[in-house]
């Protein structure tokens, strides 16, 4: 998908009402940074961002969270290890890992997964990620973080959005 192609379906999205303004201008920022990959700026000769160790987290858009909680609790035995304030749960996958419930557009798919890393600094992280060209967007907001410090996302070149976060981190 071209890169003209990946912003008219994000309008088309926001004006089909599948997705917040918030989320849009979210998207655009991040389908900026995602443009700037497919072009490979300094991909080649910049050092590697960090080195990802876990999938920490991979968070699931769903029509109803506690429906969805339930279904995971009874069938694989998971257990809610958090409530974000934003209103989705967290389902516990062993010690360092979780499966996040959220009521987000386009229910039945995946919003984002997130890759555990060492020495996790969104800053820096986004600093290094610029040597790459990928634009990263940092969130710092406090009711968007349940277990302290800001949050960072880019996106892949197909779109895909990626979370780094501290290694063992649990929602």
């Amino acid at each position: 998908m071209t890169d003209l192609n990946v912003i008219e379906n994000l309008v088309d999205k926001f004006e089909q009402k599948k997705m917040t303004r918030r989320e849009l201008v979210a998207s655009l920022i991040v389908a900026t940074g995602a443009a700037t990959v497919s072009t490979g700026i300094n991909a080649q000769t910049a050092e590697p961002v960090a080195r990802g160790i876990s999938m920490n987290h991979v968070s699931l858009s769903v029509i109803d969270v506690e429906r969805s909680a339930d279904f995971y609790n009874s069938v694989l035995d998971m257990e809610i290890i958090s409530r974000p304030a934003n209103g989705g749960i967290n389902m516990s996958l062993g010690d360092e890992s979780f499966l996040g419930l959220y009521n987000l557009p386009n229910p039945g798919g995946m919003h984002h997964m997130c890759i555990g890393v060492n020495d996790y600094d969104p800053d820096a992280l986004a600093a290094k990620l610029l040597e790459h060209g990928i634009q990263a967007n940092v969130n710092r907001d406090p009711a968007n973080r349940t277990s302290g410090g800001d949050q960072l996302y880019f996106t892949d070149p197909d779109g895909i959005l990626v979370q780094l976060a501290q290694h063992g981190y649990l929602g």
